[in-house]
This record gives structure tokens, sequence and C-alpha cells, in this order.
């Protein structure tokens, strides 16, 4: 995930996400603070790259802050950390974050570019 530092530089990170089942939005859920939060507040244009050997998509968009803690529990337990660590483990994902102030983002995509796919 790629946000804008305020001197215009590029901030990444390496970071779960989801798509959101019947729309162009990728979820994902960051822990409150951190200088992604604080880019998107102030710029909220984005972009990320998946890589799969010498395939990749690259999406850009923008972000939408997802306060609501109920919502990003549903996130998080259902979409995203499944994905990474299976349904049994992932379903209960909140249980092991709930502790620490946290935000959803949501990228609406812009734009795709994809190679090799």
């Amino acid at each position: 995930m790629a946000t804008i530092n305020a001197s215009g530089t590029p901030q990444l990170t390496v970071m779960w996400y989801a798509l959101l089942p019947g729309e162009d939005v990728v979820v994902l859920n960051a822990t409150r603070g951190l200088v992604k939060e604080r880019n998107l507040r102030r710029d909220p244009r984005m972009s990320l790259c998946v890589e799969d050997g010498m395939r990749y998509v690259t999406l850009e968009g923008r972000a939408e802050l997802i306060e609501d803690r109920a919502q990003q529990e549903r996130e998080v337990n259902a979409l995203i950390a499944p994905r990474y660590i299976g349904q049994r483990l992932g379903s209960n994902r909140w249980q092991v974050i709930e502790g620490s102030d946290r935000v959803g983002i949501w990228m609406h995509l812009d734009k795709v570019h994809a190679r090799g796919l």
C-alpha cells in the first residue's frame, strides 16, 4: 500500500487486504495514528500493488476512512483475516486486535493496471 507523505514522497507499507464483494472497493484495516492514516487524512490518494511472480496488478484510488468499530470487526473477521489465516482462525481475528485503536480503510478504485494476467 502506498500513500503520499507531506513531502510528496511515497510511503509504502505491506498490508493485508480483501475485496468487498460486489463492489470496486478494497478493504484494509490499520492501527490508528500511523503515518499511513495521517497521510490519508491529508490526501486520500493511495495505491496497491499485488504481485504473483512476474504477474502483478496495480490499483489506484482514494481512501474512505471507516471509524465504526462494529463494521471494522465484521470486515476483519469475514473478509480480511480469512484470506491470510483461514476461515477458522480468521473469523475470530478481531479478538486479537480489538484492544488496539483501529481505523478501517476502504479504497475506492479509480484505475487498474495489470501485467501478465
